[in-house]
């Protein structure tokens, strides 16, 4: 059986910024979202915060419906290069690496769009990259749906599940490495759950566990 380190990466590999929310931005510096594209996605936004569909408010890409699919892959690059890779923590790669030539297979499991993590994949020597797949039309355009598994909180277990089918992976001798309370449910899979950069509550729960805690 193979073993596994699978990494979370907003707040763990990068700190104190969101990729999805530095691309945001990006988009509306660079006039790629319209004002039109903003209400569409505040609409939705708060529709489902309404009927309480907090996970669903996660799942929502309208600001990037109707665009061209392979043109938002590009300016993702654009905007990891520019605006991300700085930010990626050099004792992230350190351990990285240290696992990786210690015979770990390394996955980055991410609610961040799938392009991004592509694109921390490459830059991490990383084996595995799985995010929130983009749902496409048969024209290739973003529907502002999703498509598949959503690579958040119960979502990640799920996928987790699936790797250990894909890839004969033994989770218990195999690392798992965030930041959020929310990833408890796949970290207590694995038998090294590592709290990185630690919300209070992951805190907590790590030092009643008696997980170990780092700072990357």
């Amino acid at each position: 059986m193979n073993k596994a380190a699978i990494f979370d990466i907003d707040g763990t590999i990068i700190r104190n910024i969101s990729s999805e929310r530095v691309f945001f931005r990006y988009l509306v510096e660079k006039n790629l979202i319209t004002f039109h594209d903003l209400l569409r996605f505040a609409h939705v936004f708060f529709n489902n915060l309404l009927f309480f569909k907090g996970l669903y408010v996660r799942k929502n890409k309208y600001y990037l419906k109707n665009k061209e699919y392979e043109k938002i892959v590009s300016s993702i690059s654009e905007c990891f290069k520019e605006r991300i890779s700085p930010y990626i923590s050099s004792a992230a790669v350190e351990e990285i690496n240290m696992l990786k030539d210690a015979g770990y297979m390394i996955v980055l499991l991410s609610g961040t769009l799938s392009p991004f993590v592509e694109c921390f994949r490459k830059h991490c020597n990383a084996d595995v990259g799985i995010g929130t797949s983009l749902a496409i039309d048969n024209k290739g355009i973003i529907t502002g749906e999703i498509n598949g598994i959503h690579s958040y909180s119960g979502g990640k277990a799920k996928i987790v599940n699936r790797l250990v089918t894909e890839y004969n992976i033994d989770l218990s001798s195999s690392y798992a490495y965030a930041n959020q309370y929310v990833d408890v449910k796949f970290m207590r899979m694995v038998g090294y759950p590592v709290a990185v950069n630690a919300s209070p509550l992951l805190r907590l729960y790590a030092k009643i566990n008696r997980w170990k805690i780092i700072e990357f």
